[in-house]
């Protein structure tokens, strides 16, 4: 099992790299920091380098990473650009290949959200032939997986349950495209925690935090307890990334993640 923090939430710079919280993160004992891809696209060479030097020198690893695509970028609708999407996928996952990323999450709402007037049907059969022309070839070509984020139905319109994740992992049926379940969207959109057993075959990744993106350092709600009973049971033992604020002080981090160790122990 191999427990991270993602970036992304935890800080005000969303824009740029805090590293005062990757030093809390590598001291709390965190396996790994998930950094937003699009983030680390915009980085200048030098400011990039200097990320990598410090990750080294921390030695905390770069499992996985999240937010694939900035907003500007569109992958459904009819201002979707293959050249655009292709030439930011090589550049942003060559960065994340330099950084040992394994897995990135395709959340991504802005970029995937279906336009007024087009249907469900029509976004899905998009996204598809983005994921299969575009995001499985960089895939392959820097050996990294896709995990697909389902996202709450008050920030999206396409695939929004775990169950619309798993028919988009099983419709386009490549090793590199896998599934994650958020924890705290599945609450929003008030699924059964009990779908984690439906999709499990292909679930590769897990966020995890309370409502309003919360920390839980002092317990878990029931619907976490139940989720995460539901994955000790049927054996999950990957990544799972705390997508959160930062706690209400100096040892949240170390707190949230000694309990959530307990769960799986």
């Amino acid at each position: 099992m191999r427990f991270g923090m993602c970036t992304d939430i935890a800080t005000s710079t969303r824009d740029r790299v805090e590293y005062e919280l990757l030093e809390r993160i590598k001291d709390a004992g965190f396996d790994y920091v998930e950094f937003p891809l699009m983030m680390i696209d915009t980085l200048s060479d030098d400011e990039f380098e200097h990320l990598l030097s410090e990750l080294k020198r921390l030695g905390l690893d770069c499992d996985c990473s999240c937010n694939y695509f900035p907003g500007r970028i569109k992958v459904t609708g009819p201002t979707a650009n293959k050249e655009e999407i292709d030439a930011y996928l090589d550049h942003a996952m060559g960065r994340a290949k330099r950084m040992g990323v394994k897995k990135i999450v395709f959340g991504s709402n802005n970029s995937r959200n279906i336009p007024e007037g087009e249907t469900v049907e029509q976004g899905y059969d998009e996204l598809c032939r983005t994921l299969e022309q575009s995001v499985v070839p960089f895939c392959q070509k820097y050996g990294i997986h896709v995990v697909m984020e389902p996202l709450r139905k008050q920030s999206c319109n396409l695939m929004i349950t775990v169950r619309d994740g798993y028919y988009i992992v099983n419709r386009v049926h490549q090793p590199e495209v896998v599934l994650l379940a958020d924890l705290m969207h599945m609450m929003y959109n008030e699924e059964d925690a009990e779908d984690l057993r439906l999709i499990y075959p292909v679930l590769h990744h897990v966020h995890i935090c309370e409502m309003d993106r919360m920390l839980p350092e002092d317990g878990f709600s029931p619907f976490l307890t139940k989720a995460l009973g539901i994955l000790k049971e049927l054996g999950y033992n990957e990544t799972i990334s705390f997508e959160s604020k930062g706690g209400t002080g100096p040892d949240s981090l170390k707190k949230a993640l000694k309990q959530l160790k307990e769960k799986f122990a």
